[in-house]
């Protein structure tokens, strides 16, 4: 499935892309006080669910309970940090796919 740039939920999705890649690139030339690696592996790992998400509300739906059980069956920390973030993004294109659906 093809989504025009010009459709809204395209739209926000892509400039909170941007959003988090000015973070990475602005803090990437500070030299004090600029992004710690867990800092930059979850504006990285937020660009690539938004990147990669489907747009089908049912498939979102579907891979939000499996990022779920992963949560909860994970053995380390960073593994639940890392299904916090993708469960986080999930959920706000869950939230514009849905609007978009209702206002078809």
């Amino acid at each position: 499935m093809v989504f025009s740039i010009h459709d809204s939920t395209e739209i926000a999705i892509q400039k909170m892309i941007e959003a988090s890649q000015r973070m990475l690139k602005v803090n990437s030339h500070v030299e004090l006080g600029g992004l710690s690696p867990p800092q930059k592996s979850y504006l990285e790992l937020e660009i690539k669910t938004l990147q990669n998400a489907p747009r089908d509300a049912e498939k979102l739906e579907k891979l939000l309970k499996a990022k779920q059980r992963q949560k909860e069956e994970a053995m380390h920390i960073e593994d639940t940090q890392r299904s916090v973030t993708e469960i986080e993004m999930l959920k706000v294109i869950l939230y514009l796919v849905s609007r978009r659906e209702e206002e078809q």
